[in-house]
């Protein structure tokens, strides 16, 4: 079965809702929908990444790099040979040198998102979803909101009105910001946060690099009484690995990084370098699944566990199909049209579970009158 054409489009959502973390803030919902024909009919369809949600700009490179550096190198190759066609795309970026690193970067992104379409068109080729292709370990997950963002005006109050509405939602729980307000004040919250939603509420706390070593310290010690499943990017990009070790060593909750990562060797220095506990690798940004199965295996022989960052259509799959397999992460509708809008025929959540679908590949249904509107004009 052989790749004849790959089509990609960049689609951009104008966020009305204010989402603004310890580091950034988004004004759109971005990703890559990527489309691969073979010559046999089995089309694989996804969407991929979220780097459009900050940098409209990328939208034309990526696009460019999926056409012409990595359509020349897989159409008219066979679908099923993954490995030897990934490696190529990989060889690929070596042209690509010490100075180009973000060009680099936005390279394996456009590998990920292709490879995810990849596998897809695997998964329907061969009438199986991919958790089961790539292990089949378990059919649920618990799943979780991204949420508890900063925002001018928001009370305490806003943020427990926030997560009775999560629980509304039949999800588990929260992953947290935290890290744009001083340790304290973001103790507060999570007190609040805590105190209002009970102990079976499953919280994580996330600090996207907004921490000092001593202040990420200091709120892992604050926050040790309130039962934190993880505690994520606690510390500033330049400190990052000896400062979350640090963390690690001072503090009993299980530190999680690897979302910034876009290599496999990278997450071998988390993992040799007693960094963390949980890898969130995102397959999106890493390379694709075929990067991301590298990694899980690696890190289950050194007993670490895996998340992922974001993107719920692919991450339940992954998770689903290893032993060590974290949760599902989400968004609230307000701050993700493309997994609520433009994907028909979600997966069924209640009582903080995601059941896994029973539809080949990574089963979505992408709305493609959605994508024509809010398309990008490259």
């Amino acid at each position: 079965m052989q790749i004849t054409d790959i089509e990609v489009t960049p689609v951009a959502v104008p966020m009305e809702a204010e989402i603004k973390g310890s580091s950034y803030q988004k004004e759109y919902r971005g990703t890559l929908v990527v489309r691969i024909e073979t010559d046999s009919d089995v089309v694989g369809e996804v969407y991929s990444g979220d780097i459009l949600d900050t940098e409209l700009e990328k939208a034309d490179r990526l696009v460019s790099f999926v056409e012409e550096d990595i359509a020349d190198a897989l159409i008219g190759e066979e679908l099923f040979r993954m490995e030897a066609n990934w490696d190529e795309l990989m060889r690929r970026s070596r042209r690509l040198f010490t100075y180009q690193a973000g060009a680099r970067q936005l390279f394996v992104h456009a590998i990920g998102a292709v490879n995810i379409a990849l596998w897809d068109a695997i998964g329907k080729a061969t009438d199986q979803p991919l958790y089961r292709l790539w292990g089949g370990y378990r059919e649920e997950l618990p799943i979780i909101a991204i949420g508890g963002y900063y925002g001018a005006g928001r009370t305490i109050d806003d943020l427990i009105d926030e997560m009775n509405e999560y629980e509304e939602m039949g999800l588990a729980g929260v992953k947290l910001k935290v890290g744009g307000k001083s340790p304290e004040r973001d103790l507060e919250r999570l007190d609040a946060v805590r105190g209002a939603m009970g102990e079976e509420f499953f919280i994580a706390c996330d600090a996207n690099q907004g921490y000092e070593t001593d202040e990420a310290v200091a709120f892992a010690q604050g926050a040790a009484e309130y039962d934190i499943e993880w505690f994520e990017e606690p510390v500033v990009w330049h400190d990052q690995y000896a400062g979350m070790r640090t963390v690690r060593q001072r503090s009993t909750i299980p530190i999680t990084a690897g979302q910034s990562e876009s290599t496999i060797e990278a997450c071998r220095q988390l993992i040799e370098g007693d960094v963390v506990d949980i890898i969130n690798l995102d397959a999106s940004i890493a390379g694709g699944p075929t990067a991301w199965r590298k990694v899980a295996n690696m890190a289950d022989a050194f007993g670490v566990s895996m998340a992922h960052h974001e993107e719920p259509h692919v991450a339940m799959h992954l998770l689903a199909s290893i032993p060590n397999g974290r949760a599902v992460e989400c968004f609230h509708p307000d701050f993700d049209p493309i997994w609520h809008e433009m994907v028909r025929d979600r997966p069924t959540v209640s009582d903080g579970t995601l059941k896994l679908p029973d539809a080949p590949g990574i089963g979505l249904d992408i709305d493609r009158d959605f994508v024509e509107k809010y398309a990008l004009d490259p």
